[in-house]
């Protein structure tokens, strides 16, 4: 009698707080990584450029392909309207001609760069040990402040 007055109550309700103690430690866990990536998205949308800092992005990618010794022809982009959420993609063509290892490099620098930039098409010709490139890259820009 005296198992089932206080023993078997005591097992169905630490089975109970046993399941709820299996939810709460679940919602933790979630809280936890909802945490982290809101701090990695505040990261993302912090490194993303501006309208203003399209030159700067531009001659960044100059300077990198005039290092590897490219020749850099005229880059040109047109800044789009803006669309929803407040970013905008923008896309700009890059031609650079030199020695197929400097173009490589050059491709890899871009893929591995710390700034929100992705290569859209790359279109590769060859002439006399020189090699051509035409690339059309992308990024996005925060909608102009104001």
């Amino acid at each position: 009698m005296l198992y089932f007055a206080l023993a078997a109550p005591s097992a169905a309700r630490l089975a109970e707080r046993e399941a709820t103690y299996a939810e709460l430690r679940k919602r933790h866990a979630e809280a936890l990584l909802f945490q982290k990536q809101k701090k990695a998205f505040a990261g993302i949308k912090a490194g993303i450029s501006s309208q203003r800092d399209m030159p700067l992005l531009v001659k960044e990618l100059v300077q990198t392909a005039r290092k590897l010794k490219l020749s850099v022809a005229a880059v040109s982009y047109d800044i789009p309207l803006p669309g929803g959420g407040g970013l905008t993609m923008l896309s700009f063509s890059f031609p650079a001609e030199g020695a197929y290892p400097a173009v490589k490099r050059f491709i890899y620098e871009i893929e591995t760069s710390d700034r929100l930039v992705g290569i859209q098409d790359l279109k590769l010709d060859g002439d006399r040990g020189r090699v051509r490139l035409q690339l059309k890259l992308v990024t996005y820009i925060k909608a102009s402040e104001g």
